[in-house]
């Protein structure tokens, strides 16, 4: 029987790098309120929006593991 932890992980691993590039387009989308000269488009705050989504994949990847090793620890006290 397979771990299902190392998909948790790895949907946790990914959530984290998708808020960490998120979190960069965010710094990226706020420089034009530090710097009134420079002016991008309005992608950028779309972009930052990936903060939230990574976050949500965090969240679900920490449920996902804890679920498995839960059930994995239900069946070592059933045997």
């Amino acid at each position: 029987m397979r771990d299902a932890s190392p998909k948790g992980d790895l949907l946790l691993r990914t959530g984290a790098v998708i808020t960490v590039i998120g979190l960069a387009c965010a710094l990226v989308a706020m420089t034009p309120l530090v710097v009134p000269s420079i002016e991008l488009p309005g992608v950028w705050w779309f972009l930052s929006m990936l903060t939230g989504v990574g976050l949500a994949l965090v969240i679900l990847g920490l449920l996902r593991s804890s679920r498995a090793r839960r059930a994995i620890q239900i069946q070592k006290v059933q045997h």
